[in-house]
């Protein structure tokens, strides 16, 4: 009897750390394939922003990033591309220098669809909105908002079926709700199997 109460009380452990891990995996796919493209329409706008921006090169520029999405990469791309043009940066929440560059990252998203059998096309989309704060009067300059959007294509591995979502479809509850569900019934049903055999 005692045995089974630990088996009990190792899949109730276990399971839940296999189906998160499980998840994160899977989203993990998507997006660290995307962060390449991501980076590059980041920079690519970092590169708009500056030179909109009419900064003073003689003094230092406070970058201050928020928002949703790919804060790090942001502000990476956004430092690159002001180091370049000789700019001194120190990355702020936007109160202490003369000069601050305001970023406000408004989301990334990532799409994918199924073009045939063979092929899977992904889109991947970048947009932000980017102000001046300049002076000691903290004067304010819109930019404006900066979009970049990229379409690629992958050819699909063997094992991974990729349903065919329209580039407007989004998950439905019940899609969100039952994968996680049947990732872990799928883990709990692997551990039993495993102990019970090998009882």
């Amino acid at each position: 009897m005692t045995h089974y109460c630990n088996l009990i009380r190792f899949v109730l452990l276990a399971a839940p750390v296999i189906g998160v891990f499980s998840i994160t995996r899977a989203r993990d796919s998507v997006g660290v394939a995307g962060a390449s493209v991501i980076r590059s329409q980041l920079h690519s706008i970092a590169d708009e922003v500056v030179g909109r921006a009419k900064l003073d090169p003689e003094s230092k520029i406070a970058l201050w990033v928020e928002g949703e999405g790919q804060r790090s990469l942001a502000e990476n791309a956004f430092i690159e591309t002001l180091q370049k043009r000789g700019y001194t940066t120190l990355l702020s929440t936007g109160n202490a220098l003369e000069q601050t560059l305001h970023v406000f990252l408004l989301g990334t998203d990532i799409k994918i669809r199924a073009v045939d059998e063979k092929y899977f096309e992904r889109s991947i989309s970048t947009k932000l909105e980017a102000r001046t704060i300049l002076g000691s009067e903290r004067e304010v300059h819109l930019l404006g908002t900066f979009h970049r959007e990229g379409k690629d294509k992958a050819q699909v591995f063997p094992s991974i079926h990729i349903p065919d979502l329209q580039a407007d479809e989004e998950e439905s509850l019940i899609q969100r709700l039952l994968t996680p569900l049947i990732i872990l019934s799928g883990a709990v049903l692997v551990i039993l199997l495993l102990f019970t055999v090998r009882s």
